[in-house]
């Protein structure tokens, strides 16, 4: 079992006196049903579990009329009791059932002290439909790939994460060499939870590639699931199988990887691939005034779902064996990361660029954070050179919190955060203690 961070607020909320049906939201891949159905066990004396996409639960729960219904179902379609308090009932894949989606308004009303935790991927595409969920009857959490920290607890380094999770500013990394090799290996490996599960037991890269091409082969057959017409299929596959080239970089619509496509379908095509959450697209902000106002007509910077299935499609493998890291797989590294922390989607994070015709200013991310606006640049070396963000410092005048993110020491100079890149998680930590009230 990989530890998630995710479970710790799945405990917060089965602690509660009441509680709201919990959707867990996230692509296909990355753990939902793992982390729910590990959670269950750990923390409950039974689980019930309904996979929708089973059809014979399917067609079990598929007219359900009401929540007593629901209850009489379980009990004898399922042969199980709930039992407050010490049941969960885990909906999987909830996206195949609009009743079952729509019931759960009606289970936070009736039936508050029972356990329901409901996985779900593809949902923001059938909520473009006539789809509802219940608003202010349920609760959402998101899962992502996982994280470096995640990802050394998956490769049994659990005394790694303590030790960097009890650094501090201006210490010595004990095992700094260790570290920064563990965190390469993240880069090429990615964070796919199969993945890491897998090398973690074999060690074996082979392997561990053929995992992301299966994992790449399916997000392109789920297309078919979620097209509004056979028209679309032409980009929202360009979208998914060369996507994954442009991570970390600023892209136009128009003639998107080289094709010859307009911008209006591939907008069309980059929205609802996102909605899968495959990705995610960063607007532009240019000015360190908040609240931030984000550029949305101009070109976005693409994160990827995982870096891993970036190093896949773009064949990024000769380069890392040979220790070159590109400018832009750091930025997706960063950007996932960062996608990950902020998993409630209060925060939005942007790119800053100044416009063309008032300056050359261009860092990496930005996003509000305690009435400020934190801005980090990415450099894929040590140097700690860094004339953009050294001028939207000039421009911010106290309101920005400036952090540089690369591979040197973890320290403060000049004002700016550096940042060693396999630290990102902490980012708050560190700003808190030296920029907080």
């Amino acid at each position: 079992m990989i530890k998630r961070k995710l479970e710790e607020k799945l405990l917060i909320w089965k602690n509660r006196d009441v509680h709201k049906p919990l959707i867990v939201r996230g692509a296909r891949q990355v753990g939902k049903t793992s982390l729910i159905r590990d959670f269950g066990k750990k923390y409950f004396d039974n689980v019930v579990e309904i996979n929708l996409e089973k059809q014979n639960h399917k067609a079990m729960f598929e007219g359900v009329m009401s929540v007593e219904d629901l209850e009489k179902r379980i009990n004898l379609g399922l042969n199980q009791t709930i039992t407050p308090g010490q049941t969960l009932i885990f909906i999987d894949e909830i996206q195949e059932s609009q009743r079952m989606l729509e019931l759960l308004r009606f289970v936070a009303e009736e039936r508050p002290f029972w356990h329901v935790l409901v996985a779900g991927s593809l949902l923001e595409v059938k909520l473009q439909n006539d789809w509802n969920i219940p608003v202010g009857r349920v609760e959402y959490k998101y899962l992502y790939p996982l994280t470096f920290f995640e990802y050394l607890e998956g490769m049994g380094k659990t005394s790694l994460v303590k030790e960097l999770m009890g650094l501090g500013m201006n210490q010595e990394i004990v095992y700094k060499q260790l570290v920064e090799d563990e965190f390469k290996q993240y880069i090429l490996l990615g964070g796919m939870p199969e993945l890491v599960a897998d090398f973690s037991k074999n060690h074996d890269f082979g392997r561990a590639r053929e995992i992301l091409t299966r994992i790449q082969s399916t997000y392109i057959e789920d297309i078919g699931k979620y097209l509004k017409s056979e028209q679309e299929r032409k980009y929202l596959e360009l979208v998914v199988s060369e996507g994954p080239r442009l991570a970390g970089t600023i892209f136009n619509y128009e003639g998107f990887a080289g094709s010859s496509y307009r911008s209006r379908e591939m907008s069309e095509a980059m929205r609802k691939i996102e909605k899968t959450m495959l990705c995610a697209q960063l607007p532009a902000v240019n000015s360190t005034v908040l609240p931030i106002v984000y550029k949305y007509r101009r070109p976005k910077k693409l994160i990827w779902l995982d870096a891993g299935l970036v190093n896949l499609v773009s064949n990024t493998y000769p380069e890392l064996i040979r220790g070159e890291y590109g400018g832009k797989l750091m930025e997706q590294l960063v950007g996932q990361t960062l996608v990950a922390m902020m998993e409630s989607g209060l925060t939005k994070i942007a790119y800053f660029a100044k416009d063309r015709e008032v300056g050359s200013a261009e860092v990496d991310f930005c996003f509000p954070w305690e009435g400020k606006l934190v801005a980090m640049e990415v450099k894929s070396g040590v140097s700690l050179s860094s004339k953009s963000l050294t001028q939207v410092i000039k421009e911010g005048q106290g309101r920005v919190v400036p952090i540089r993110i690369s591979w040197g020491k973890l320290m403060i100079k000049n004002g700016i955060l550096n940042l060693p890149v396999y630290l990102v998680e902490r980012w708050s930590d560190f700003v808190g203690e030296n920029w907080g009230e």
